[in-house]
């Protein structure tokens, strides 16, 4: 029985330790879903909701020297570079709690430039909610990222949660098990 438990454990280890690594998106990449001129989120918005599922939702967003909003904020955290007032680039990382669902988008959003934004189609990119995205050389010299925002269909658990749940049904399991055998 111990055994089998140690294997059911170090199996459910290596699943749920994956490594994350930092998805890069810069205006070159590929799987751009939209971009657009308009410049207010009114007006974005309802160029997404033309466009796309209705379900489709604002999840997180990040003001260059503002603060999260949105259901997940908390769930990630945005660094803004390049220079602090006037950013180029950005690094979006998951820190803990709910995730962006299937799909997923990405808007990075100057206002001053065009185009105004790009919406990047994260689950075409592969992107699992938990990894790192690096964004790179968004309007060098000529602009630069006001906000970014998260977009998806509210929220699958982390993978922590389920891993425990698990554990618990084997433990659940492993004690009827005795009391069926003691019997």
């Amino acid at each position: 029985m111990k055994k089998g438990f140690i294997l059911i454990l170090t199996v459910a280890i290596f699943l749920f330790s994956g490594q994350a690594y930092a998805l890069l998106i810069d205006p070159a990449t590929t799987l751009i879903a939209l971009s657009g001129n308009e410049t207010s989120q009114t007006q974005i918005d309802a160029v997404l909701e033309a466009a796309f599922d209705p379900d489709l939702i604002e999840l997180y967003k990040m003001d260059v020297g503002g603060t999260e909003s949105g259901p997940l904020q908390g769930s990630y955290e945005t660094t803004f570079s390049d220079t602090p007032s006037d950013p180029a680039d950005a690094d979006i990382v998951y820190v803990g709690g709910d995730i962006v669902g299937l799909p997923a988008y990405l808007l990075v959003k100057d206002g001053n430039q065009k185009p105004a934004w790009y919406l990047f189609y994260l689950t075409g990119l592969g992107w699992d909610g938990m990894d790192a995205l690096d964004l790179d050389n968004f309007w060098p010299g000529n602009g630069a990222i006001s906000h970014v925002t998260l977009y998806g269909i509210r929220s699958v658990p982390e993978p922590a949660t389920v891993f425990l749940i698990g554990i618990g049904l084997i433990g659940i399991a492993t004690i009827g098990r005795k009391r069926i055998f003691k019997k």
